[in-house]
C-alpha cells in the first residue's frame, strides 16, 4: 500500500490530473493481475527493476527477500512435523485399536478376529505401499475396502 501512495504522489508531481492518476493506477492494477495470471514467477532482475521504479532501494529489497526466505523455510519444516505427528499418533493408537478389535473378535468368535487381523495387515500393507508406490498401495486399499463392503453386506 505504501508504494501505491508513493506512486500516486510521484504521478501527481508529474502534473497529471487526479482523474488521470486514477485511470493510470487502475490500468496498472489490471496489468499486474494479467501478469500474475500469465507469469506466476518473476525474475530477480524484474523484481529489482520494479522496486527501483517504486522508489525502493536495493538494500531494502535484499533485506525483504532474505526475511521472506527465512520466514518461508520454517513453514516448510512445519509441514513435515505435522505429518510426522499424525504418523506417531496413528502408531500409538494402533495397539488400542487392535485391543478393541480383539475384544470384539473374542465376543463374536474367532472367525471375525482372524478376518479383522488379516484386514488390518492388508490395510497396513496398503498404507505402506501407498507411501512407497502410490498406485499399488491404492489398489490394495480399494481391494480391502471392497472386501469389507462385501463382508458387511452379506452377499
Amino acid at each position: 500500500m505504501r508504494s501505491f501512495w508513493q506512486t500516486a504522489r510521484r504521478l501527481a508531481q508529474e502534473e497529471f490530473s487526479p482523474e488521470e492518476i486514477r485511470e493510470i493506477l487502475r490500468r496498472a492494477a489490471e496489468l499486474q493481475q494479467e501478469m500474475e495470471a500469465t507469469e506466476p514467477r518473476i525474475s530477480r532482475d524484474a523484481l529489482a527493476a520494479g522496486a527501483r521504479a517504486a522508489g525502493i532501494s536495493e538494500a531494502a529489497l535484499e533485506r525483504a527477500i532474505a526475511e521472506f526466505r527465512t520466514k518461508r523455510q520454517p513453514n516448510q519444516r512445519r509441514s513435515w512435523g505435522k505429518g510426522l505427528g499424525w504418523v506417531l499418533a496413528g502408531l500409538f493408537t494402533l495397539p488400542i485399536w487392535i485391543f478393541v478389535l480383539g475384544v470384539v473378535g473374542f465376543t463374536f468368535g474367532i472367525t471375525l478376529t482372524v478376518l479383522t487381523f488379516v484386514g488390518l495387515a492388508l490395510l497396513a500393507a496398503g498404507l505402506a505401499l501407498l507411501l512407497a508406490m502410490p498406485f499399488a498401495g491404492f489398489g490394495i486399499l480399494v481391494g480391502v475396502l471392497a472386501g469389507l463392503m462385501k463382508l458387511f453386506k452379506g452377499k
